[in-house]
């Protein structure tokens, strides 16, 4: 008899540890615990999340057990997306875009954190996107030549689709954010300096200035144009979601984004990086202050009289209404406002249970994929972005809106619909796994040299 009381006793201590689990975060709808996040749709444990064996040998040194599995997890799913072509070995995108160069979603991804677990793998992922690219530069697939920039363009005869499947990237066009490729590798560089090529960097960043990025410069503001970084343009037959549903291809890249602009002070900073490691002080000097003039424009002609900044300014030189979290942010974590100023940058700007509105407010229509979402590693820029300018940590409430796209297998998930709340998209998705990379990186939790 006392065997088995002293059994129920222990069963009960069981029972009361599983329910009382040391919360690590906890607001309305969200919740994460040592052993599961929870929300207004789902609870997702330790048992739902897949057990994997990921190549990268690269542990949590602390942290919970659900922590370390989601990392596990995290990892797998970007190892999932290296692929080998004769393009060369590079990061695919996500489950659902197979062999698809996107440079965006590389070079964000090292950003995030691949260019201190997986160097070698960047470095083959970014030369792999510049040799496409600039074999590629301004020849376009039909209907996606702009008028109005110069450059040398070519508009082939067969359809954008066809564009795709012939060369595994999309036209130009739909790319304008390309020069994001320069701050990651800068980065990639600066942390690991036996990997550095700075005059491979110098003259192939040179070539992509020439070729593809100075044809969008505008010297009456100072800006460059261009699509918003990752937001898709329109396509020939349909209107994508975020942009003005009257706008046309040619518009969607000729407005001067916030986000874009950011990347460009970040590529302009690289180059003139790149000239100093290659004993050009000169150049590096006029670099240097191509970034600042570029700085100041992006102050002068994209924030708000109350110290927030515009989606984008249009053609006609009126600012959008509407602000957008990865512009917000990159201003931000690049330095372009710092102190007061990037506090108020990100001020009024929801944080959700279900993550960062992509645009605040949404635009009117209904349709959704950059409209009515949030996007899980913007909302991992958004909230390092606070981090920074508020000098308080977010990892915790981030760690819990990655962990609640693990669904559906269990990998991490491309986006968030805004109306449903329910995480969506391509599984396996690179950048959303590489999110997680990043917020144990800024919490300290990565055993890594």
């Amino acid at each position: 008899m006392d065997k088995l009381l002293k059994l129920l006793f222990c069963c009960l201590l069981s029972t009361i540890g599983c329910s009382a689990q040391k919360i690590y975060y906890e607001a309305a709808n969200l919740k994460l615990t040592e052993r599961f996040v929870l929300d207004s749709l789902r609870t997702i444990d330790m048992q739902m999340l897949p057990s994997v064996e990921p190549a990268n040998m690269t542990e949590l040194s602390k942290g919970t057990p659900i922590m370390h599995k989601l990392w596990k997890v995290a990892l797998s799913d970007i190892e999932s997306n290296i692929v080998q072509t004769n393009n060369g070995r590079y990061f695919g995108a996500g489950k659902n875009f197979g062999l698809r160069i996107y440079t965006r979603d590389i070079s964000f991804s090292g950003i995030l954190g691949l260019n201190v677990l997986y160097p070698e793998e960047m470095l083959s992922s970014l030369k792999t996107s510049r040799d496409v690219r600039l074999k590629l530069g301004l020849r376009v697939a039909k209907d996606y030549l702009v008028p109005g920039i110069g450059g040398d363009w070519m508009e082939e005869s067969f359809d954008e689709k066809t564009y795709l499947n012939k060369y595994n990237t999309n036209s130009y066009t739909r790319r304008t954010d390309d020069v994001v490729w320069l701050w990651a590798t800068r980065d990639l560089f600066e942390k690991n300096e036996n990997l550095a090529e700075w005059q491979w960097l110098y003259e192939v960043g040179k070539k992509c200035f020439d070729k593809l990025y100075s044809p969008f410069y505008d010297e009456s503001d100072g800006l460059y144009r261009g699509q918003a970084s990752f937001i898709d343009i329109h396509f020939e037959q349909s209107k994508a979601t975020g942009y003005p549903q009257d706008f046309s291809i040619a518009d969607c890249v000729s407005i001067k984004a916030l986000s874009t602009n950011c990347l460009y002070y970040e590529g302009l900073q690289t180059m003139a990086m790149a000239c100093r490691k290659t004993g050009r002080k000169t150049e590096g000097i006029e670099w240097e202050m191509r970034a600042k003039h570029l700085k100041n424009a992006i102050l002068s002609n994209l924030r708000f009289k109350d110290g927030t900044f515009s989606y984008f300014k249009y053609m006609n030189g009126e600012l959008e209404s509407r602000r957008d979290a990865l512009g917000s942010a990159l201003a931000v974590i690049t330095g372009i406002v710092k102190g007061k100023d990037a506090k108020v940058c990100l001020s009024d700007y929801p944080v959700t249970w279900a993550g960062v509105p992509l645009f605040h407010p949404f635009y009117p229509w209904a349709k959704s994929y950059h409209n009515n979402t949030s996007w899980p590693f913007v909302d991992t820029f958004f909230l390092w972005a606070k981090e920074l300018a508020g000098h308080k940590s977010y990892a915790s409430q981030n760690a819990a809106l990655l962990a609640r796209t693990c669904v559906k297998g269990g990998s991490f998930h491309e986006v968030v619909n805004w109306k449903t709340k329910e995480p969506g998209g391509s599984g396996r998705q690179l950048w959303s796994a590489s999110a997680f990379v990043n917020v144990c990186l800024r919490a300290g939790l990565v055993d890594a040299e």
